[in-house]
């Protein structure tokens, strides 16, 4: 019997493999997961690599043949699910980044249905279990907790990470056997001092659906916040919170500001306390919103965004229009509503006036940013696209501005233009950032150098991240950076051959945090080596880099245009 029930589950296998005659999808995808669960049972069967390999393929296959339904998210979670078993197999590093990558592509393309939070866990389970990386899988808990608050997984990825801190804790109990809790004293002088910290300034902008609000502090201090409904019977709107403790309020702050454009309709600041202060945010309409504080200055920075608004005016009526130009018509609309076009694009020159960058041998990081922004803007603007600068004089602007700035002007694209700096004058080369956590000692680096913050602060950050980046751009600005990277090292090497690639790089970054659209950070080359510097000076290499930027932010559009079957446009119009 056993040999029968094993021959009969090997045939479906065989079956599946190939195009299944009149099986529909739902049939199919039982099969596999029939024989999923066999091959668990069957150590024989499930030694061979081949057989995990094929099942993912017919895993995959029925996903592609429905990549937007409950059914296809189901198999792409076994597709992640086989190379999870296999890697278990053949304990191959490969197979699990494997597994984690289909893993991912469930949350991301399935951020709502009821097994992303399933796959979701899987990653944090790999990356403890499989591939002994705790901070990573301690990282990937977290999005568990934030991402899925009613999710079934909520109270597995809460123990998980009660496990993990138990465990820290007792690690740093016996570290502070020998070693003096700064933390603590830091506290008590805290405590025993009681001179307020000063609020010095509130800054926003403000656009139809998305704020930004800074509080500047003396210091940093602890805060609460709280999110209020409307009430009609008080005819209020939304009243979001933030109490400040230990604080007092600069007289040039006013009591009530109001607010003319946006989302954001009125500040008011007052002291709630003795000792504490509390700003409140009227809001006209929220979707959601994003708490985050930073460092030197020490700074809240809270996001807000609500749904945009749609457009009311009458349309045009579309006369005597061929099929195809209604087609062409359409296609664009639905680019519009998906928020997939490419019209608009900030370039943002990094760092400006008393905040100089790198400098070398008298060369101003921030002299070079600008000037190659200013070229690149000129190439971008010939192919039609809309350019607008978050800087172009030499001028200082806070971090935390430029993205803010990028989002209420509602720019499509980001690219943030900068040159790297090391202690060793033999590093060189070109790298491309995007947005997300790193354990990458260099991307910390320059993380931090770019942030301004020590590479400890850049740790603690990614904490911060693990929330805000749960609604950023991360696969979209991936996307944008691996297209960029490969236009520009192309033109730029046809000029300086032995240019050197760094290729794409993930890092937490400070002026992309909080941007609703894809968004780069460019490190065009190392001030602080000879061969880059001399390169970073001439007309020549800005140029063939431009050139090169604008070929991957072309080609980024057409990838785009794809997706609502737009014929390709080689201009920006």
């Amino acid at each position: 019997m056993k040999k029968l029930l094993t021959f009969y589950f090997f045939c479906s296998f065989l079956l599946l493999s190939s195009p299944a005659g009149g099986l529909s999808l739902s049939a199919q995808y039982q099969k596999q997961v029939n024989y999923f669960h066999y091959l668990l049972k069957n150590p024989n069967k499930a030694k061979y690599r081949s057989t995990w390999l094929t099942l993912s393929n017919n895993f995959l296959k029925i996903y592609k043949a429905t990549p937007t339904s409950s059914l296809g998210a189901k198999a792409l979670y076994y597709v992640g699910r086989s190379y999870e078993e296999l890697g278990k197999r053949s304990r191959l590093k490969k197979d699990f980044m494997e597994a984690i990558d289909y893993f991912r592509r469930v949350t991301l393309h399935f951020p709502h249905h009821s097994w992303s939070d399933d796959a979701q866990l899987k990653i944090a389970q790999i990356y403890f279990y499989n591939l002994n990386e705790e901070t990573q899988a301690y990282v990937e808990l977290l999005k568990v907790v934030y991402s899925y608050p009613q999710g079934d997984k909520q109270k597995e990825a809460q123990a998980f990470l009660e496990k993990l801190d138990q465990q820290k804790l007792s690690q740093q109990k016996k570290e502070n056997k020998t070693t003096p809790n700064y933390s603590l004293v830091a506290k008590r002088i805290q405590n025993s001092n009681p001179t307020p910290i000063q609020l010095t300034n509130i800054r926003h902008w403000s656009s139809d659906d998305y704020t930004r609000i800074v509080l500047d502090l003396e210091e940093e201090t602890k805060y609460f916040y709280k999110l209020l409904n409307p009430d009609p019977k008080l005819n209020t709107p939304y009243r979001l919170f933030i109490d400040l403790e230990n604080t007092s309020i600069a007289t040039v702050i006013p009591s009530e500001q109001t607010i003319a454009d946006g989302i954001l309709k009125q500040i008011r600041v007052a002291k709630h306390s003795e000792d504490k202060t509390r700003v409140v945010l009227d809001i006209e309409n929220i979707k959601d919103y994003r708490l985050f504080s930073l460092n030197n200055p020490y700074r809240i920075v809270i996001d807000v965004f609500s749904e945009e608004k749609k457009d009311t005016s009458p349309s045009q009526p579309q006369i005597n229009l061929d099929p195809q130009k209604r087609k062409e018509i359409a296609s664009q609309n639905l680019i519009e509503q998906l928020g997939l076009k490419v019209k608009t694009i900030m370039l943002d020159a990094g760092h400006g006036g008393k905040d100089p960058g790198a400098i070398s041998h008298g060369i101003k990081e921030k002299d070079i940013n600008l000037r190659m922004v200013k070229i690149l803007g000129k190439l971008l603007k010939e192919k039609g696209f809309r350019v607008i600068y978050t800087r172009t004089t030499d001028t200082f602007i806070p971090l935390e501005e430029r993205t803010a700035m990028a989002n209420s002007k509602k720019a499509d694209l980001f690219i943030s233009i900068h040159c790297n700096a090391h202690r060793s004058s033999k590093v060189k080369g070109l790298e491309i950032y995007y947005l997300n956590l790193t354990k990458s000692k260099d991307a910390l680096r320059v993380a931090a150098r770019e942030n301004a913050v020590s590479e400890k602060s850049i740790s603690d950050l990614q904490l911060i991240l693990t929330e805000l980046m749960l609604n950023s751009k991360i696969s979209e600005s991936k996307d944008l950076a691996t297209l960029v990277r490969k236009e520009c090292i192309s033109k730029a090497q046809s000029v300086y051959p032995s240019l050197l690639d760094h290729g794409v790089r993930e890092a937490p970054f400070y002026v992309l945090m909080g941007a609703k659209m894809p968004a780069i950070l460019v490190e065009i080359g190392y001030l602080t080596n000879p061969y880059d510097r001399k390169k970073m000076t001439s007309y020549s290499y800005l140029s063939a880099l431009a050139q090169g930027l604008v070929q991957g932010i072309l080609a980024y559009k057409q990838e785009v245009e794809k997706i609502a079957n737009l014929p390709g446009s080689t201009t920006g119009s």
